[in-house]
């Protein structure tokens, strides 16, 4: 099974750097951001992992057709795509993008790159090993969680991961709570908040908090319903300082309000919030 884990400047462009006046302010395009017909052929001519690194490269900055690229070749890459430590870097970057539909070609490049089919097969498979095989066993709840997010078998991969979300190691608990936070279901919200309230590693009330605030599938909407749980662990007297800490940071990541951890600034916000 393969490994999981992840010049020369002239003057004239020194000049014209000068008289723009540095990288501060508001964003200024360099280009139509879209995918060239000469970049198109250029890629046609690659082979399939560099067109996935650039194709991915693109679509992360946000030029146009780069998706659409993606989702016309990512079928075809499956089993011509190696995780090694470039596209891992890559992948990794696009799961972090502020576009969801980055983070979902993500995801698909790596179930390409992992060579998974996309059947209720693969899923029960993971799902057995993951419960029954010690070794990958962090990758194979990862694998799961790809999968759910694409549709294959996601209430068994959720009822899984919940499973593990149980188990004595704190490793595989991390993971469970990362590949949760990719399914990108509603249900899954109130789980995560509920590691993050109850779970004693702070390694995995960490991953569930920051899977609800930033990372994860979730959109920004679905990212709102975990405010009320986060309000209420703000002020709980009976957690530590920093999975308090965890909570005021959730806050200001999900409603992008500047507010100090403060519970009862953020209980006066939520509150004139809901009243409109």
């Amino acid at each position: 099974m393969q490994a999981r884990v992840w010049a020369v400047v002239g003057l004239a462009a020194l000049a014209c750097g000068f008289a723009f006046g540095g990288f501060g302010g508001d964003s200024v395009p360099a280009s139509n951001a879209v995918l060239s017909e000469h970049e198109l052929a250029e890629i046609g001519q690659m082979p399939p992992q560099q067109q996935a690194l650039r194709l991915l490269q693109r679509a992360i900055n946000g030029y146009r057709g780069a998706l659409e690229q993606i989702d016309q070749r990512v079928s075809a890459w499956r089993g011509q795509l190696k995780m090694d430590g470039e596209l891992q870097a890559m992948t990794n970057t696009a799961y972090n993008a502020s576009n969801l539909r980055v983070r979902v070609a993500s995801v698909e490049i790596s179930i390409a790159a992992y060579g998974l089919d996309k059947s209720a097969d693969t899923a029960e498979a993971l799902i057995r090993d993951a419960r029954d095989v010690e070794p990958d066993r962090a990758w194979r709840l990862w694998a799961i969680g790809l999968l759910g997010n694409r549709g294959i078998a996601p209430g068994a991969a959720r009822a899984a991961l919940e499973e593990h979300l149980r188990a004595a190691d704190v490793e595989t608990r991390k993971w469970a709570a990362n590949s949760l936070a990719v399914l990108g279901s509603d249900g899954v919200i109130p789980v995560l908040t509920e590691v993050f309230r109850t779970d004693p590693s702070p390694i995995v009330r960490e991953r569930a908090a920051c899977g609800l605030a930033d990372s994860g599938m979730f959109t920004r909407e679905q990212r709102w319903k975990a405010i009320p749980a986060f309000l209420r662990a703000a002020e709980d007297p009976n957690l530590d300082d920093q999975t308090r800490g965890w909570a005021f940071q959730a806050l200001r990541e999900i409603s992008g309000e500047p507010i100090a951890s403060d519970a009862a600034a953020w209980n006066d916000w939520w509150s004139k919030r809901q009243s409109r």
